[in-house]
Formats: C-alpha cells, structure tokens, sequence
C-alpha cells in the first residue's frame, strides 16, 4: 500500500489549489514482501509539483519507470528489476539497492549515495550523474548465461563517482569481454576513489569519450581483471592521474595490477596519460602503446612482464613519451624492463631523468 504521510505546504495554508501547484510533499510505499513495483509506479503516478519526496519500504520486484519528473527524491528502495529514468530531472536516490540495472537517459539528471547495484548501471543520450558511496557487484545474466558491464556512460553523458566499488566476473567468451567501466562515443567520465576489478577488462575508453581517475587522499585501484587493466582507444583520451602528499593527505596512486596480460593497452589513436600511477603484475606488458597512439608519463613505476621481460612495448606508429612538466629534469618513473620500440615507433624522455632501456627485440 502506499500513503501521503504530510502534505504540501499549500494545503496546510488552506490555499486553492488552482491557485498554488502542490509541492515539497513526502509520501510513502510499503511493497511487503516481494510485492509489485506497480504500487510504487501508481504512487509515482500520483506525484504532482517539485521538491517530492518518497520513502519506499520492503522489497519489490519488477520494473520501475521515472519518465519527465523533476527534483523527486527516492530513498530506501530494494528492488528486483529495472530502474529506467527517461527525460527525468534531478533525480535524487538514496539508500537503494537494484537487483538489475540502473538505466538513465533522454537528458535525465540524477545524483545517487549510499546504494548498491548488483547488475549494470547505464548514463546515455547526454545524461548526467553524480555517484557516491556506491556498490556496483556484475552479475551473471540469467538469461544469455554471460557477464556484462558495471558502468556504461555513453552518447555524451557526464558521470562522476567518488568512493565507488565495482566488481565482477570474467565473461568467459573473448569475443565479448565482461567490463568494469565504459566511456564510450564523446562522454566524459570523472572516477575520484574505489576499486574496479574481476571483470575481463577493468576499464575501456574509446570513440572520442575522456575518463579522468584522479585519486586523492587514498588510492585507487584497477586490479585482478582477467586479461586487460585499461584500454584506451578509437580517439579516447584517459588519464590516470594521482596526487601527492599535501594539506593533511598522503600521496595517492593509481594502482594498476595484476591484470592478466597488459596494465595499460593503448591502441587505434588512443592518448593515455599517467602520472603517479604503479604497473605491476601483468605477463606481457605494462604497457602496450600501438597503432597510432600516444602515452605520456610522469613519476610512474612499471615492472617487468612475467613472461616477456618487458616493462613496455612501442609498436605501429606510436609514441612514449616521459614528461615530468615542473618537476622535471630531475624527476623521473622507474622501469623494471626494456622497452620494445619497432622502427617505425618511438621513445622520448624529454624534461624527465628516466632511464629507458630500448630492445628492438619484440615478442
């Protein structure tokens, strides 16, 4: 059952509501045990004016739909199902849990804390998203047998998590490889603090998107994903950026390990930009730049491969380049192995003290 649990403040003045659109109202659904989303769909129905709250209570199952709403606040809500917002505005969700997928889009606007998906969350067609203190656990679709995505953002969206944690399963299929995170087709994704990792991939940018993972006060970590750490291609742009110790913080790195063959791959006119970031645990590369891409790095530290021996290989027209900006020419990254750099490739330590090793030896 649902109920109105006070009412708007016109009403409580006595005002006409010709005169005065309600507003700033609270209500309130109980789904039981494993009830319809339909009572919560009828309440939604219900709602007029701006500024709504709605407090939602037991657990529910199917489908939940927020089509042109705006500034609806929706807390305490378990459901099994899908939570689509469509065209819908400032869009508040706190204290959820989504057994499924979390969708948004037609230029919706939602700002999420303290909630947890356990499927898939989805920004697309210019949609905007604020997330804190998030949980996203990839699940296995019960009806293809394969593991999808964690978060997608998408069609020039603009998502931001800090304090996110987003873990999965290998897909099982290389064809369709299970991923963390997605920045895809000009969106523009922020990731300030969290953990992505058991996915095949842990992070893929491509088709023009830009992610920034910009740590402060604690590290962030993208690790124990099956074959790839990130991969940035297709015109993408990613940074992977820390920060060092100041006003009261410890450094903060970008932590990179551990995932299978390769902790960056850079490839089809990726740019990907590293700067206090640690690379270690991969069996062919720390880092793989080809095909016409582009990495710049600054006081970073890449090990050597376990089967290869290498820290890095530069092949197919690309480019590595070691900057360290205003810290430089003393400043410079660490690494364990040679770099593989074909003919037609290159390396260049310009303002920066590293050390690199060069092979033409590639594998």
């Amino acid at each position: 059952m649902y109920t109105r649990v006070s009412l708007s403040i016109a009403t409580l003045l006595g005002l006409s509501a010709v005169c005065t659109p309600a507003s700033a109202a609270t209500y309130s659904v109980d789904c039981g045990t494993n009830g319809s989303t339909s009572l919560v769909q009828s309440q939604l129905a219900a709602i007029t004016g701006t500024h709504n709250a709605l407090t939602v209570t037991g657990t529910c199952s199917g489908d939940l739909q927020l089509a042109a709403m705006d500034s609806l606040t929706i807390s305490g809500l378990s459901m099994t199902g899908t939570l689509s917002l469509s065209a819908a505005t400032h869009i508040g969700l706190q204290g959820v849990t989504i057994s499924g997928e979390l969708l948004a889009t037609d230029h919706s606007s939602l700002t999420v804390a303290n909630s947890t998906v356990n499927g898939v969350v989805q920004l697309m067609h210019e949609t905007s998203g604020t997330f804190s203190n998030l949980a996203v656990a990839n699940w296995v679709d019960p009806g293809t047998g394969t593991a999808s995505s964690g978060i997608v953002c998408e069609m020039s969206s603009e998502c931001s998590f800090s304090n996110t944690n987003v873990s999965g399963v290998p897909s099982g299929d290389v064809t369709t490889p299970s991923i963390g995170i997605q920045a895809v087709s000009a969106s523009r994704l922020n990731f300030t603090s969290g953990r992505i990792n058991g996915f095949d991939w842990g992070v893929h940018v491509w088709n023009n998107a830009t992610a920034f993972f910009n740590p402060y006060c604690a590290n962030l970590s993208i690790d124990s994903n099956r074959s790839i750490g990130v991969e940035v291609r297709d015109g993408g742009v990613v940074k992977l950026e820390g920060s060092p110790a100041g006003s009261g913080c410890a450094a903060a790195n970008v932590i990179i390990s551990n995932n299978g063959n390769y902790g960056m791959l850079a490839e089809g006119g990726g740019l990907g930009f590293l700067y206090l970031a640690q690379i270690t645990g991969h069996a062919l590369d720390g880092l793989l730049i080809q095909d016409g891409s582009v990495v710049k790095v600054r006081s970073t530290s890449v090990d050597r491969a376990t089967s290869t021996g290498l820290s890095a290989a530069v092949r197919s027209d690309a480019h590595l380049w070691f900057n360290e900006e205003t810290a430089g020419p003393t400043a410079g990254s660490t690494l364990a192995g040679p770099v593989c750099v074909t003919s037609d490739s290159s390396v260049d330590t310009n303002n920066s003290s590293t050390v690199v090793r060069e092979t033409s030896r590639c594998p």
